[in-house]
């Protein structure tokens, strides 16, 4: 019983490692490259700087898409 138990605490203390290192990749890992045109909208659109960087991450390109969609959609008369 107790080595069945022990079992179960240490795949759930995997699984909550595992998920926590795929989060924090979302975060901070480069994912999306960007060239000099894209670069030039992402900071256009969002008010940040780049940088250097050549690559946006996971978090940023969501943002930057739904920023981007909403200022879009404006129609200006």
């Amino acid at each position: 019983m107790l080595e069945a138990n022990t079992f179960r605490s240490m795949m759930l203390i995997g699984g909550v490692m595992s998920l926590a290192v795929i989060i924090a990749c979302f975060f901070v890992a480069p994912l999306v490259p960007v060239d000099a045109q894209a670069k030039a909208n992402y900071e256009n659109v969002m008010g940040a700087d780049l940088g250097d960087a050549d690559h946006l991450t996971g978090y940023q390109a969501i943002l930057f898409t739904v920023q981007g969609k909403t200022r879009g959609a404006t129609e200006h008369y």
